[in-house]
């Protein structure tokens, strides 16, 4: 343009027209541009959470044909016939939410086809996933140094909100020793004692070696078995043990 040239208000006028057109076009681009990167951002963490998802579903951690567990022996906690055809072992954490709603379906079980069933309980406490887990077992191992395991046990899971959660759950666990009338100064040096923490690490220990990777885990005959959706499930795996020939 001529810098002689004055502009008119016309074209003045005109000229900032232009210049908003050109700016609105620009703005615009922005936003689409924007929005897409927005839009494809979070079409990449869908696609990775997906991809998460679908792996830990569909790759096991610990291949079944892999676990081979070791034959009861006098270190383990039984109850029932040492004798049966079927013999039920149940890897366990007294802090798992899972264990507590089977541990009725076991005792079930245990009443129904009793003297048919060598039941192991083993301890496989998981720290990671639950505080108290450690504490808890060796409450029950205290409580099983005073041949009162089964009966600690159940008070543990029926009552397992009152204490899983708590910061120091030492005694909630002392009072339902109390409860069980059990001898509390034995109860609380067994607790805490040094035999108490290697019983438990070394039952963790022994899990995690055998392949044990999850709680509840159940075998039968030293077959790890899917755990059963209900009691009839669990039925149908013991008495096809059963008649077995």
């Amino acid at each position: 343009m001529d810098e002689d040239h004055k502009l008119t208000k016309k074209e003045k006028k005109e000229l900032r027209k232009l210049e908003w057109q050109q700016k609105a076009k620009i703005e615009t681009r922005n936003a689409k541009i924007k929005r897409l990167s927005i839009w494809a951002g979070v079409a990449l963490i869908i696609l990775i959470v997906i991809g998460v998802l679908f792996e830990s579903v569909t790759t096991p951690t610990t291949p079944t044909q892999n676990i081979k567990i070791a034959p009861v022996s006098s270190r383990d906690i039984s109850t029932g016939n040492p004798k049966a055809k079927v013999t039920l072992i149940e890897y366990a954490d007294f802090q798992c939410p899972a264990c507590a709603a089977y541990h009725s379906l076991i005792d079930q079980l245990l009443k129904d086809y009793q003297g048919k069933i060598f039941y192991t309980f083993r301890m496989f406490p998981l720290p990671q996933a639950h505080q108290n887990a450690i504490v808890s077992a060796q409450a029950a191992y205290a409580a099983y140094k005073q041949g009162a395991f089964f009966a600690y046990d159940d008070m543990l899971f029926a009552r397992q909100n009152e204490w899983a959660n708590l910061q120091d759950p030492t005694t909630a666990l002392t009072n339902y020793a109390i409860a069980l009338k059990l001898d509390i100064n034995k109860f609380k040096v067994d607790m805490t004692s040094s035999v108490a923490q290697k019983y438990v690490n070394d039952s963790e220990n022994q899990a995690l070696n055998e392949g044990v990777s999850s709680t509840p885990s159940f075998f039968i005959n030293g077959q790890l078995i899917q755990d059963p959706n209900n009691y009839a499930d669990f039925q149908k795996l013991i008495d096809a043990t059963l008649n077995q020939k």
